[in-house]
């Protein structure tokens, strides 16, 4: 079984990683460990009440990618995620973690939920409701157990 686990460098994507290994890691099941940077697009007002959204051209240099690879693998070994392989990618989070599933043909993806209200959501989509709706295989969705904190 291969088991792709979404880590964005919070306490509840730790969180989905160790309760990832806790079910599956005895099956010896592979672990992918992905992280998705989000592009921001700024608003840009150009009239009280209009404003336009620009795109923004990203150049991403190889060495912050490979630094970020090297912060996720020691956030991954932390975890207690076995020889996990890592993946750094750049875009919607929904869309590259789901894009990531096909791409190494994952059986299960496994991604922790943050609690927010629902001006927050609102403000910033839910990252797991878009892999639930946008994934072709099963996810497991992992609460996070300290909303408050």
């Amino acid at each position: 079984m291969k088991v792709l686990v979404a880590m964005d460098h919070t306490r509840t994507s730790l969180e989905a990683a160790r309760t990832a290994v806790r079910l599956l890691g005895p099956s010896g099941a592979e672990f992918l460990v992905v992280n998705v940077a989000e592009v921001p697009v700024p608003w840009l007002a150009s009239t009280p009440g209009f404003g336009v959204v620009a795109p923004l051209t990203l150049e991403v240099e190889p060495a912050s990618e490979v630094d970020e690879a090297a912060v996720l693998a020691d956030e991954a070994e932390a975890a207690g995620v076995p020889d996990a392989e890592i993946e750094v990618v750049i875009g919607d989070p929904g869309q590259e973690i789901c894009a990531a599933a096909e791409r190494h043909d994952v059986d299960l993806i496994v991604v922790g939920s943050h609690d927010r209200s629902a001006l927050a959501r609102l403000i910033e989509p839910s990252v797991s409701h878009r892999v639930l709706r946008g994934s072709s295989c099963p996810v497991l969705v992992v609460p996070d157990r300290h909303p408050t904190d």
